[in-house]
């Protein structure tokens, strides 16, 4: 089925529910990771997107990353799961998050100076020093993003 979200929102409105995300952290030679500034909140994310019915996460993140990013990646680890957050969009959905996060690379050589769309409205790689001095980025990716600089992957999120 495609467009879950929809189909669900159709059911429940903007009541609570729990759905399952993909996202990737794709590195570039330096060390500096790829973020997303979002359309929705105008925050900086870590670039996936939710699950359709009957989608791996792995496709999942394939999809999704290629259509907020351009780019076309393959995981080659799976970093953890995060189940305990609680988010509020701006349309007044309320949902409570189950992230399968995932390392990735590239496939082949891509651009992303000029990569916008209506999810994404800017693309750009981050050191850890300025991920650090983040103002507009969620509680829930700045601990992603942590444990995965930090080279520590804590259970129970």
């Amino acid at each position: 089925m495609a467009d879950y979200i929809s189909y669900i929102r159709s059911k429940v409105g903007h009541d609570k529910v729990i759905l399952t995300f993909a996202g990737g952290i794709l590195t570039n030679a330096a060390g500096d990771i790829l973020l997303q500034l979002r359309g929705d909140k105008k925050t900086w994310a870590i670039p996936g997107g939710a699950m359709e019915l009957g989608e791996s996460s792995v496709d999942a993140l394939k999809r999704e990353f290629l259509e907020e990013t351009g780019i076309e990646v393959e995981p080659v680890r799976f970093l953890n799961a995060y189940t305990n957050f609680e988010e509020v969009y701006p349309n007044g959905d309320r949902v409570q998050t189950v992230v399968l996060l995932y390392e990735v690379v590239a496939l082949k050589e891509f651009d992303i100076a000029h990569f916008h769309n209506e999810e994404t409205l800017s693309l750009r790689f981050f050191s850890p020093e300025e991920i650090a001095r983040l103002a507009s980025i969620s509680d829930k990716h700045r601990l992603m993003l942590d444990e995965f600089l930090n080279h520590t992957f804590a259970m129970g999120h």
